[in-house]
């Protein structure tokens, strides 16, 4: 027995963490609570080995070697309730590693452990404690799935307190935890490991073997679903990780709970931690309590009950609370069940201290709710919580209060014109002026703007701004007509009063239409042609005039344009002449191959008046088609006879063809019956003599390089 003394290390409980850093690199931290009355100082050990292991196979991975980093105390909630017998501390070892994608991709996931003897002798739930060892346990998911990093960190669990239960008194307790990955979380409780460390000096601190572990061995009357016996015994609530309990006996309990981690509906890890609860025969202590009624009423509320305030009630409720114990620090709160917490406010005094010497019994607030809170016709409850200074952890009393609010009156603004014309009718110069007038009968601010409904309103020369005053407020609208303005043919304006009722915005509006009026008569254009369509010779010159006129005296402006063509690269030429009323213009163009080329043309001439409201542009178009003569129709002679005598002395075709735009004249070449040149000319008006050959049959070719002509011609002297 006192070799078990000597190395008993008194381990309260405590938990192992992992967190992501960044790229593959983790932080393993273990949460060590060490019993500071009963502990055995040199048992806190300088560092902690973690060994990690393969979940599937139990494989051993790796092993990291934690440093101390930290040793401090755990706080009680209420440092007035602090006893002798309970001091804990919190010993935190951590390191960062690597934890390389190559080695930790196993797809079931891996676990790290840590084993260690020994816990408090004094426990009373299990069989031989001073005997019992630990075993830190925590499940992470690989560091890669399907190929791709999988980040994770392990939920991390609410530090527990230095608090003591009290026989036969409700304990809580939250033992929730967060996630910095957002993943679920789920408590319960769990039966705590013993590992396969013992009380041997030599094996206190083992190095951690691979699952699975053996459990501690409960004393009769308590098992995993009733670690600590009582009414209810120790449970935990499985979304919230609040621990319940009302234990029935005084003594030292271990506990364990667990906490599973789930992501899309699969559990990817799990942390363990252990820890153990002091429960102790404290005074007794009673519980205060809370009263309330509405202000001006003499009976106080009851429970079930539904409060109705009417706009004309007071809309606050007068609060009285107490405690039997004498010298008790107590403090009202409340806690909105079904609307916000900023709808109402406290009044008076909400702590302090009753049945104290030459001190008073009850403490007064009062609760008022908010000038536009309106619960809609539904049921909204507050709860009205007093809680006491009580060990180990207060007593309170709530009174849950329900009530109906109903808004109070408001009407919306209104707006006025000045003028109760809704429809104008404008021309060029014309000026609209009125004034906006704005109302709220409640006094509250109102403001006043206006926009264009199918135009933007900073388009046009409005003169208008918005304003805002308390019940009323005014500003002058004017609009001068201009020719811009006469380009729309309607505009509507909406004006609008506007004002915000507890944070509701009330509106009324006003629209008028503006219709513009722009007399205007479609300008004329006339050309001497008589038709408008045009096959012209190559060559041929062309020439039309036209007229422009416009009785409203409007500026005329003439121009021509070629359809998918550009004037001027065709040689067509046009000159114009504007002024008010009145145009001319005149075209002028001489028929060229690269129109005949191009095909038929078409010709736009367009005239157009600088008006506030144009009429549509007038336009006349004209179609060209260049013809040329067809060179292939013509007769050469057959014979001629080079004597002399004046007639038929020489070969040549007075009427072969002038160039034209697709064909021009190269040259003539004439051979001999063998196929020898004999005489070859590039002029359009050559002569052959016949010169040096005899007489006979020779052949030609007239080149005119689309074309060539070919045929014979007889030299007879």
């Amino acid at each position: 027995m006192v070799c078990l003394q000597a190395t008993a290390t008194h381990i309260v409980g405590g938990e192992l963490e992992i967190e992501h850093r960044s790229g593959y690199f983790y932080r393993i931290t273990m949460n060590l609570y060490f019993d500071d009355v009963n502990g055995t100082p040199g048992a806190r050990d300088p560092s902690a080995n973690i060994r990690i292991f393969d979940k599937g196979t139990n494989r051993f991975m790796m092993d990291v070697q934690l440093p101390l980093r930290s040793d401090t105390f755990v706080n009680y909630t209420d440092i007035a309730c602090t006893v002798g017998e309970l001091r804990t501390r919190r010993i935190v070892y951590s390191q960062d590693v690597m934890l390389s994608p190559n080695m930790f991709n196993n797809q079931q996931g891996y676990y790290m452990a840590w084993e260690r003897c020994c816990r408090n002798r004094t426990i009373n739930n299990i069989v031989m404690p001073d005997a019992a060892g630990q075993v830190f346990y925590m499940e992470f998911p690989p560091v890669t799935k399907n190929g791709t990093q999988f980040v994770n960190s392990s939920p991390r669990l609410f530090p527990p307190l230095s608090d003591y239960a009290c026989a036969n008194e409700l304990f809580y307790y939250d033992f929730s935890g967060t996630d910095a990955d957002g993943d679920s979380l789920v408590y319960d409780m769990v039966t705590p490991l013993n590992g396969y460390a013992t009380p041997d000096p030599t094996n206190a601190a083992p190095i951690a073997r691979p699952a699975p572990y053996p459990e501690v061995r409960w004393l009769p009357g308590y098992n995993r679903d009733n670690q600590i016996q009582g009414s209810p015994p120790i449970i935990i609530e499985k979304q919230t990780g609040r621990l319940t309990v009302r234990p029935d006996r005084v003594g030292l309990f271990v506990f364990a709970v667990r906490v599973q981690e789930y992501r899309g509906g699969v559990k990817i890890g799990e942390v363990r931690r252990d820890f153990q609860l002091l429960v102790k025969d404290c005074p007794r202590n009673e519980s205060p309590v809370v009263q309330a009624k509405v202000n001006g009423q003499t009976t106080n509320y009851k429970r079930g009950d539904v409060i109705r305030i009417s706009p004309t009630d007071a809309r606050c409720l007068n609060v009285e609370f107490t405690d039997p114990d004498p010298n008790s620090r107590i403090t009202l709160y409340a806690r909105p069940v079904n609307f916000r917490s900023d709808l109402y406010t406290f009044t008076g005094t909400t702590s302090g201290i009753v049945n104290g010497p030459g001190g008073q019994e009850t403490l007064k607030a009062n609760v008022c709710f908010d000038e536009c809170f309106d619960t809609e016709g539904k049921v909204f409850k507050l709860d009205l919580i007093v809680k006491d200074n009580g060990c180990s952890l207060p007593r309170q009393d709530t009174l849950q209060v329900s009530f109906i609010i109903d808004p109070i009156p408001n009407e919306p603004p209104t707006i006025q014109l000045s003028r109760p014309d809704k429809l104008y009718t404008v021309m060029e110069g014309d000026v609209i002026d009125f004034n906006v007038l704005g109302f709220d009968a409640d006094n509250d601010e109102v403001t006043i703007f206006a926009r264009g409904l199918n135009f933007d309103i900073n388009s046009v020369p409005i003169n208008f701004r918005s304003n805002k005053g308390i019940g009323q407020v005014q500003s002058p609208f004017r609009w001068q007509i201009d020719c811009e303005t006469l380009r729309q043919d309607s505009y509507q304006i909406e004006f609008t009063a506007t004002s915000m009722v507890c944070g509701k915005e009330l509106t009324r509006t006003e629209v008028i239409e503006v219709r513009t009026d722009y007399p205007n008569q479609v300008p004329v254009l006339t050309t001497d042609k008589q038709v408008l369509v045009f096959e012209l010779d190559l060559n041929e010159p062309f020439e039309a005039n036209f007229t422009g006129t416009d009785l409203d005296k409007h500026l005329l402006s003439m121009q021509a344009r070629g359809e998918n063509f550009d004037l001027a690269s065709l040689g067509m030429a046009f000159t114009s002449t504007g002024g008010a009323g009145t145009a001319t213009g005149k075209f002028n163009w001489t028929a060229n191959c690269d129109a005949f080329q191009q095909g038929v043309l078409r010709v736009d001439f367009i005239l157009q008046e600088d008006a506030c409201a144009p009429s549509p542009l007038q336009q006349i178009t004209m179609e060209f088609k260049v013809k040329v003569p067809d060179y292939k129709n013509f007769t050469p002679p057959n014979i001629f006879t080079p004597n002399a005598d004046g007639l038929n002395d020489f070969f040549e075709i007075p009427g072969m063809p002038a160039d034209v735009c697709t064909s021009s004249f190269q040259h003539i070449r004439i051979y001999n019956r063998w196929g020898k040149e004999v005489f070859s000319s590039t002029a359009h008006n050559f002569k052959w003599d016949g010169k040096d050959v005899n007489d006979g049959v020779y052949y030609y070719v007239i080149d005119y390089g689309a074309d060539k002509f070919r045929g014979s011609v007889t030299l007879v002297r």
